[in-house]
């Protein structure tokens, strides 16, 4: 019987490379912008026990880092996070030539690496890739995904305070009851719990040595006017 190393060493990889690359499941997807990658936590509900429920400031400061990593390192247009969800837009290009399966499995790496260096928690986040149409296609998104994220954290504050998670009333009937039966106003309050944060590049004109340089720095705001600004500030241009 050959050894463990025999078997390796009789194998001819460059005959066999062509065969299973092309058995990679995805390999041959690729997307032009724009597109919006979109990351969820996996599992965060029990891996984040002893942290704020529903949001926690340091959960939410941490993925807008993360998505300022992506944003850094992959590129992109603005980020938007709410909840445990981040979203990253790209309209003009895409890195790794637009593969689906890295840039999947790379913004995923970068986003669980940062979160769980900064929380002290092994955490994950899953990745996906949102084909887009336009600038306005893409802002249209990223609205869609505030709402959800703002239904979910209205929902999950009624369910605390008032209801069964048997019944989920429709959200202006769980606005108006959090609002007259506690102390609670999800329409009050910092915006990042209720509508999220967007992160962006800014750039800025700045004097040096009697010189004008353009300076560019990434920055965070609630809400989602910058995401706005930044995606339909110049939209006759797309």
């Amino acid at each position: 019987m050959n050894s463990p190393l025999d078997e390796v060493l009789a194998v001819n990889p460059a005959a066999l490379e062509e065969t299973y690359r092309s058995r990679e499941l995805f390999q041959g997807y690729r997307v032009e912008p724009p597109f919006a990658l979109r990351l969820d936590g996996v599992g965060w509900g029990h891996r984040l026990e002893g942290f704020t429920q529903p949001r926690d400031l340091r959960v939410h400061r941490a993925l807008v880092h993360a998505v300022m990593e992506v944003l850094r390192l992959l590129g992109g247009c603005c980020g938007y996070v709410v909840s445990d969800e981040a979203n990253i837009v790209f309209l003009d290009e895409a890195p790794y030539g637009g593969r689906v399966e890295k840039l999947a499995s790379i913004s995923a790496a970068i986003a669980s690496a940062t979160v769980s260096l900064e929380l002290g928690r092994r955490l994950f986040l899953d990745s996906r890739v949102v084909k887009l149409y336009s600038k306005r296609d893409a802002y249209r998104y990223l609205l869609y995904r505030a709402r959800v994220g703002f239904n979910n954290y209205v929902s999950t504050l009624y369910h605390q305070h008032l209801g069964s998670k048997k019944y989920t009333p429709p959200l202006h009937v769980m606005l108006h009851e959090l609002r007259e039966k506690t102390d609670l106003d999800p329409l009050k309050g910092p915006h990042w719990r209720s509508l999220g944060s967007c992160i962006a590049y800014l750039e800025a004109e700045r004097q040096s040595n009697n010189t004008m340089a353009l300076r560019r720095r990434i920055a965070a705001m609630d809400g989602l006017e910058l995401c706005r600004k930044k995606l339909l500030e110049n939209e006759g241009k797309e």
